[in-house]
């Protein structure tokens, strides 16, 4: 969800794909390994530092807040108008 995040704040796109992030988001290099671990292994235990997790996180935490206040996204959506208008179309046609 961080690395997801920042590509979003950064960029204005969503890419939920963790491996495609890891070519845009400065990562801890042990990520890699805990995807594989969890692809392996839904809802089983990765052999990592627990602690060492738990900072990186805190990390991230700190470059999602700093990508956030640089973004040029704005801070509400704006097209709500537009999709209503559309819905409204699509049905009245459907």
């Amino acid at each position: 969800m961080l690395l997801t995040g920042v590509h979003l704040m950064r960029g204005g796109e969503v890419q939920a794909h963790l491996p495609t992030l890891l070519e845009h988001v400065d990562a801890p290099a042990y990520l890699p390994e805990l995807i594989a671990a969890k692809a392996e292994q839904e809802h089983g235990t990765a052999g990592v530092d627990h602690a060492r997790v738990a900072a990186d996180v805190e990390r991230l935490h700190a470059v999602l807040d700093e990508a956030q206040a640089a973004s040029a996204l704005p801070d509400a959506p704006g097209a709500y108008d537009a999709l209503h208008a559309l819905v409204v179309r699509a049905r009245l046609e459907g």
